[in-house]
């Protein structure tokens, strides 16, 4: 219950962009796994879009016919986000592994290079 009532003070952060990439999957997993939690953001969202629809003329804001599938076209595009972001932060690991290993790699040559000459 008290992730519960955490997740849904977020709800409005949610909408609005502000929750911070490393806290967007916690809080996807959440919502995807607690109706409750769910329902409360369909309603908030329900409401957010029903209030941009008052400020703005009816041509920029998204129907209001198909909220559900609306509410679905964000999450599914808060997913692709969380996962583009793991894809690069293996892809990081990925690039400074091999980065260490070419430079492990070009030290020992240079130091067989100098002990060859006569050097070390």
């Amino acid at each position: 219950m008290n992730r519960c009532m955490e997740v849904q003070s977020r709800i409005s952060d949610y909408i609005e962009g502000n929750i911070p990439p490393e806290e967007l999957e916690e809080f996807l997993s959440h919502i995807e796994s607690c109706e409750e939690c769910r329902e409360e953001l369909n309603i908030y969202y329900t409401i957010y879009l029903g209030l941009l629809q008052l400020d703005h003329e009816e041509k920029d804001i998204k129907e209001l016919n198909d909220l559900d599938g609306a509410l679905a076209e964000e999450l599914y595009q808060s997913e692709l986000q969380v996962k583009r972001r793991h894809f690069f932060q293996g892809l990081r690991y990925v690039i400074y592994t091999v980065a260490f290993w070419c430079i492990l790699l070009s030290v020992l040559l240079e130091a067989r290079i100098l002990f060859d000459a006569g050097i070390l």
